[in-house]
């Protein structure tokens, strides 16, 4: 019985990782209800903090910052 536990909800923490890192869309809502539970409980501050960071739409990267070769040091740029 334990061990169905364990599989499970390891089987759940993979999943969620990587739709979080696939679709992070999907997971929006449930990091926003967990800041929102976290938040009016007074608990945890640093994951109430991390889970509003995730529960906000990324901003789109735009010009020199969305390259990774920028660095004028190696003679690379963005185009």
């Amino acid at each position: 019985m334990i061990q169905s536990v364990l599989v499970t909800l390891i089987v759940l923490l993979c999943a969620a990782y990587w739709l979080q890192k696939m679709a992070p869309a999907t997971l929006m809502p449930f990091w926003r209800a967990l800041a929102s539970v976290l938040r009016t409980t007074h608990v945890l501050p640093r994951l109430r903090a991390r889970a509003e960071q995730l529960a906000m739409p990324p901003l789109p990267r735009t010009g020199c910052g969305s390259c990774r070769n920028c660095d004028g040091s190696k003679g690379g740029g963005c185009h």
